[in-house]
């Protein structure tokens, strides 16, 4: 069976709009109808290269089932991506000390990721079980690998 919505989204809040579009089997055009949006920017949203007003994002939510407080973030997410050419780590999700490892990790096999997560899991879990007490705290990023991964 065909996909209702067939591109490539570019951003977060495209990915769930397509995906969720996808799970209910509705089309840009019957999206458009039930929101009362136009065609065209829907159309848009949904291939990331538009955003949603505050208005037409809680219009598409509410039509998608999907819960705006969630959708927010990513949206803003995206403009500030888009704007900006990154997002603060937090915002994004992501641990801001694992972003030094991003410029490198793509150049792994898969086979050496997987190894990294193993050899990570242990020392965290050993860890764990050494110190349950208390969390080991990790230091401020500093120093040549912190610069390099600015760049």
């Amino acid at each position: 069976m065909p996909l209702a919505v067939e591109l490539t989204p570019q951003g977060r809040l495209a990915e769930v709009l397509v995906r969720r579009m996808n799970e209910l089997d509705l089309t840009i055009r019957q999206l458009a109808q039930r929101t009362g949006l136009t065609y065209e920017h829907i159309r848009k949203v949904v291939k990331g290269i538009a955003y949603p007003s505050e208005f037409a994002l809680r219009e598409l939510c509410r039509v998608l089932e999907l819960e705006v407080s969630r959708m927010e973030p990513l949206a803003v997410a995206d403009r500030i991506e888009k704007k900006y050419g990154g997002i603060p780590h937090a915002l994004a999700g992501n641990h801001p000390e694992l972003s030094l490892l991003a410029p490198w990790w793509d150049r792994l096999t898969e086979e050496q990721k997987q190894s990294f997560r193993i050899q990570i899991k242990s020392v965290a879990d050993a860890n764990h079980q050494s110190s349950p007490r208390k969390p080991v705290k990790p230091a401020p990023a500093t120093g040549t690998l912190a610069h390099s991964a600015r760049r």
